[in-house]
């Protein structure tokens, strides 16, 4: 009986045909993606990288100099000074575009608002839905118990969320490697500086081979994707108009990011699931819109904020009322 539910909304979410959407979604922008750093290959290919990263240095100090930035951009551009003058002074050239440094970088850049919008596309409407069809009374009045019906959805919704990262993660190096290097996986990969007030430690700095780190950054990613897939399914349940609930997620994704970009001191904001999202940026040692956001502290607060979601959709979904 629980396979076919999780076949019977499988199939469900296959015939609305938004899955194939985000594929292609994934694809267009990738495409895109892949063409800039072809660009960008054809035009460094005898730059002079060592020059480059200087001067990226130097105007991120005239900046900081002017003043005139809030604390959060400020820190950030610290953080990523100290970032290139570690390579600069190790003699790597961090951004040699390069079809694997494409799927690794993916992992930090789509995980930031791309994969959690097509996750809420995905996810919002999975119960609300039902109401929108009329099958609602009909699903809530078979002969299986309502939690089994819930975790159906939520179990697909999972895979689905997961489809999409390994989707992507596939299409980023396909799109790529037909006009990029694609050989460099095990090219030594530097992650773990940690940003403190005014400095940046480098001690905790560590090296690891490229498809190690992508990994590592890919698994953090997955778990916050499916932290955003249970706050999806919450959403589902308590709004009957799917409008309704994928709205409220999109506006909470969205208005979110631009939340803790421009108001880092309102420090309530480091508790917004939204600003633990980029987990795998503050692996890789990307500073933090707030002071104290360890990945460790991330990782927790996504999870609370799942299970909390997690307890409200299903409390709400046993006790529907059939013809309400």
């Amino acid at each position: 009986m629980y396979v076919a539910l999780l076949q019977n909304e499988t199939l469900k979410l296959l015939r609305r045909r938004r899955f194939a959407i985000v594929v292609a979604i994934l694809f267009v922008i990738l495409s895109l993606v892949s063409y800039s750093q072809y660009k960008t290959l054809r035009e460094t290919r005898n730059a002079n990288w060592r020059a480059d990263l200087q001067e990226r240095i130097a105007r991120y100090e005239n900046r900081l100099r002017r003043g005139r930035l809030n604390d959060s951009w400020a820190r950030s551009m610290r953080a990523e000074m100290r970032r290139l003058q570690f390579y600069l002074d190790s003699g790597i050239n961090p951004e040699q575009p390069t079809a694997p440094l494409v799927v690794r970088t993916f992992a930090n850049a789509a995980g930031f608002l791309l994969l959690p919008l097509l996750i809420a596309v995905l996810g919002s409407d999975i119960v609300s839905a039902e109401n929108a069809e009329g099958t609602d009374k009909l699903l809530l009045t078979r002969p299986v118990r309502r939690w089994k019906i819930l975790t159906a959805k939520l179990v697909t919704l999972w895979l689905f969320a997961s489809l999409t990262l390994l989707i992507g993660a596939l299409l980023a190096y396909a799109v790529t490697a037909p006009v990029l290097p694609p050989g460099g996986w095990d090219a030594p990969s530097f992650n773990g500086f940690q940003l403190t007030g005014d400095t940046v430690n480098v001690t905790t700095v560590r090296q690891l081979p490229l498809w190690h780190d992508a990994l590592l950054a890919f698994g953090l990613e997955w778990y916050a994707l499916l932290a955003v897939a249970s706050i999806s399914l919450m959403l589902s349940v308590l709004f009957k108009s799917s409008a309704a609930s994928i709205g409220t997620m999109l506006a909470s994704l969205i208005g979110g990011t631009i939340l803790t970009r421009v108001s880092p001191d309102w420090t309530a904001g480091k508790y917004l699931f939204v600003s633990a999202l980029p987990v795998a940026d503050y692996y890789s040692g990307q500073a933090p819109p707030y002071d104290g956001m360890s990945m460790t502290f991330c990782i927790l607060l996504l999870g609370g904020w799942a299970a909390g979601a997690l307890v409200v959709a299903y409390a709400v979904f046993v006790r529907r009322d059939v013809f309400g």
